[in-house]
Order: C-alpha cells, then sequence, then structure tokens
C-alpha cells in the first residue's frame, strides 16, 4: 500500500498531440486520477476547450497531466466491456485531436507533422495504417499552402479510401479505383481518422496483452472503479439530461428524487409556495435533471396561481408576480441576463448554509429534528429504530452524506458503495438519485502494466 502523496510514475518509450513519445510521468496518483476524470468529463459535456475551464488545466497540449489522462482513459477503454463508454472515449480523443488541429496555426502545424515524421522513423513497425499516416505527413507537410481555408481545394493528396472512412461517408472526397482524392480543405479531418483507426487497433492490442497476462492487476482495477463510479454516477445523469424527461414522469417517480429536494417539492405541493432560496434551488435541480423550461415555470404557475397558506414563508402570488417568478425561472436557466449556466449548490454548502426556512428546503441529515428527519425519510420505506438511531448518530456526528448513502442502501436494497457532490451529480434515472461511490482511505500506487503503450501497437 502506498500513501496518497506518493508519486506514480509512467515509463515508457513510445508515442506530442498524436502521443508518438511520451515522456516519463511523474505526477501524484491523484493528478493521475484527476486526469483521467476530467478528460472523460470533457468528452461527456464536449464544447470548445475556451468554454471547458475547469478542465483546462487537464488538457493542455503535450502536459505530463495530458499525456496521464490520454493513458489512463485508453487503459480503461481497452479493458471496458461497456460500448457507450469506449465509444465516447474515442470519439472524444478524436474530438480533441480535431480541435487542436483546426487551432493550429500554419507554421505550428509544419512542426507538427515534422515531429510526427520524425517520431514515426524512430520505429521499426510494420503497420500499414502507421506506413499511411507516414506518407500522408509528408505530403501534408510538402504541399502545405497559405492561405487555405474551409473552401480551397487547390491541393489534393490520395488516400486509400479505407483510411478515411469519415469523409468517404460524408461525400467528401472523389473515389477511384480504391483511391479517395481528398482536397487540402480536409486534410486534417483524415489525419483524426487515421488516428481513429490507429487508436481502435490499440486498445484491441492493449486488451489481448492483459489477458494474457491471466494476472488481476490490483492498481489498474484501482482506477477503473474510479473511472466507472464517475461515468455512472456524473456521465449517466449527462447523457440523461439530453433527452429530457418530463415534470410528470419526475413527480410519478418521487421515489427517484433525493430528499432534500423531496422536501421542497413536497412543500411546495403542500403550501402552494415556495420561500426564495428553495425555489432557486428547486428550479436549479429540474434544470439540470432535464425537465425543460416550460413544464418547471407550468409548476410554479399551477401551484402559484392555488391560494397558499402560512405553512410558507413566500407571500407571491401569480396574479400579482407572475412577471418576477416567470423572469427568476427563466435566470435560472440561463436564458436571460448574464445568461450563465449556474451549477446546483453542493450538498456541502448547503449543510454549512444557514437555513431559515428548513421545512420548505435543506438538507434533511443536517437541519431537521430527529422526529421530522423520520418522517422525510419514511413516506418509501418504513426505518425502524435501530436504524433510525443509526441514521441520527450519523446526522450528529457530521456525516450527513454517510447517513445519506446508508438511507439510500435502505430504499434501493443495494450494497453497492456511493458518492455523490450534489442533489444532481447523485442523479442515475431509474432511480434517479441513486448515487455511486468511492471513499478511499489509502490510494493504491498505479501501475499500468508490462504492455507496450505505444498507440499504435
Amino acid at each position: 500500500m502506498k500513501q496518497q502523496n506518493e508519486q506514480f510514475i509512467i515509463k515508457q518509450n513510445y508515442e506530442k498531440m498524436f502521443y508518438l513519445q511520451v515522456p516519463d510521468i511523474n505526477v501524484s496518483i491523484l493528478d493521475i486520477e484527476d486526469s483521467a476524470l476530467s478528460r472523460l468529463g470533457h468528452f461527456a459535456t464536449y464544447s470548445k476547450l475556451t468554454n471547458k475551464q475547469n478542465h483546462l488545466r487537464y488538457l493542455r497540449n503535450s502536459s505530463l497531466l495530458d499525456y496521464s489522462g490520454f493513458l489512463s482513459l485508453r487503459t480503461h477503454a481497452s479493458l471496458t466491456d461497456d460500448q457507450t463508454l469506449k465509444e465516447m472515449v474515442i470519439e472524444g480523443e478524436c474530438r480533441l485531436i480535431s480541435e487542436r488541429l483546426n487551432l493550429m496555426k500554419p507554421n505550428y502545424l509544419r512542426k507538427y507533422l515534422i515531429k510526427i515524421i520524425d517520431d514515426i522513423r524512430l520505429f521499426d513497425v510494420s503497420d500499414d495504417n502507421i506506413d499511411v499516416l507516414l506518407k500522408f505527413c509528408s505530403e501534408y507537410k510538402d504541399k502545405q499552402h497559405v492561405p487555405c481555408n474551409e473552401n480551397c481545394s487547390t491541393q489534393s493528396i490520395e488516400v486509400p479510401w479505407k483510411k478515411c472512412l469519415t469523409l468517404v461517408s460524408n461525400r467528401k472526397v472523389h473515389l477511384n479505383q480504391g483511391i479517395a482524392i481528398v482536397p487540402c480543405n480536409q486534410w486534417n479531418s483524415v489525419l483524426v481518422d487515421l488516428f481513429r483507426i490507429i487508436y481502435i487497433k490499440s486498445l484491441r492490442t492493449i486488451r489481448r496483452s492483459m489477458s494474457a497476462s491471466n494476472s488481476n492487476n490490483l492498481q489498474i482495477e484501482y482506477l477503473s472503479e474510479k473511472i466507472n463510479g464517475y461515468y455512472n454516477s456524473k456521465i449517466a445523469f449527462w447523457k440523461n439530461i439530453d433527452k429530457q424527461i418530463s415534470l410528470e414522469e419526475l413527480i410519478s417517480n418521487k421515489i427517484s428524487i433525493p430528499p432534500c429536494m423531496l422536501l421542497s417539492l413536497n412543500s411546495l405541493f403542500t403550501n402552494h409556495r415556495l420561500a426564495h432560496d428553495p425555489r432557486y434551488r428547486l428550479t436549479l435541480f429540474l434544470k439540470d435533471i432535464g425537465i425543460p423550461f416550460e413544464q418547471t415555470l407550468t409548476l410554479f404557475q399551477q401551484e402559484y396561481s392555488k391560494c397558499g397558506n402560512l405553512g410558507s414563508a413566500c407571500t407571491h402570488s401569480w396574479d400579482k408576480h407572475h412577471k418576477q417568478i416567470e423572469y427568476n425561472v427563466r435566470h435560472t436557466y440561463g436564458m436571460v441576463g448574464s445568461k450563465k449556466d449556474y451549477q446546483m449548490t453542493s450538498c456541502v454548502l448547503m449543510q454549512k448554509q444557514n437555513i431559515q426556512v428548513p421545512d420548505e428546503g435543506c438538507c434533511p441529515f443536517v437541519h431537521c429534528s430527529k422526529d421530522k428527519l423520520k418522517n422525510i425519510l419514511e413516506e418509501f420505506v418504513s426505518i425502524d429504530d435501530d436504524e433510525m438511531n443509526i441514521l441520527n448518530d450519523l446526522k450528529n456526528s457530521d456525516q450527513p452524506i454517510q447517513a445519506c448513502h446508508r438511507y439510500a442502501h435502505k430504499l434501493f436494497q443495494t450494497s453497492k458503495s456511493l458518492y455523490h457532490n450534489t442533489p444532481t451529480h447523485c442523479i442515475n434515472y431509474k432511480p434517479l438519485w441513486m448515487p455511486l461511490a468511492l471513499t478511499v482511505d489509502e490510494v493504491l500506487a498505479l501501475y499500468v502494466g508490462s504492455y507496450c503503450l505505444c498507440w499504435f501497437c
């Protein structure tokens, strides 16, 4: 067992943007883990690098953290049986390569092509994909010209059609007896297609090498557990919000809602009002899990059109304040004002807040009395006295998240390890709030294995 501050060293001889030569990597294991998860998170919610400030540290081209994330995710993609995850990694790496190529100025692109050529010539490798890459980069370097934009086709390079399938399928090239004639405005796309082909082949090679070793590597298993937990808890959620769920579906499946958000929703249905902070958090929650803006606004319109009672601190009504309520919902959804993509309040922050109206929204494992907590939790499952005492002890010893996990274990009849950071990050629809987690007292030293990691193997 190694301690968390021990250094993780990957010594590789092979594999800059195409990872043809990877230097010795000496970074902490926590940075290795963060690099892999940040890279995967970027792939799952892909947008331009300039819009992903929180990931830039780990995606800076040719940095040690960039190499670390690449190698870790490739190892995991080679071993996983989850085809959706594997395809996300493959296409994510290809999109990252594509964006980096398109951001390069001509002089840097030329240096990059020369670097690929030199790196390939260092290896005694017999591979038709590498041969095509070497020939293509050599011609690209010699025929590169300025200016060359998306409409330029003054130069062309011939490539076997099977090595540029994306261009062939999109009818971006001319075909002549099995040869694709690629115009200069599509040359970067050929590089991406070649990267994809070689990357996929490397996944198969790594898997075969690991299978032939006939031994379990606890270090690889550790990182795999991290990546799988992150993927199942967060990325499954991000994928779900792309499809959007309806408010009716959510309400009919209330057991799937985290207790903190269920408390706010029930308060809204009971009192037909909701204080400002709980209303803001509930709106954020609905937005983040994929409820369309129109349905969220309709929810507040329906409830605020009813006669409120003294159970809520809010005195607004739809008749008098509908413009304000609608603006607040639009603003939270990032549609007006600064149009910011507001993030859900974290569990830790919510637990530390001085909640003025706990009956309308709070972390029940912090702000509610034992009796109130029992009433909330027993909406879907019976809690006996012994179990309630354990939950209350966790609550009183400042372990609310552990209490939440224990309740989830009982509610969903699972023994799986759990974790979450916000009410929406623990979303994994079916059940919606079921969290996955990892708590590690000691971090294992990670060694990626004895097989070759050159990306063209």
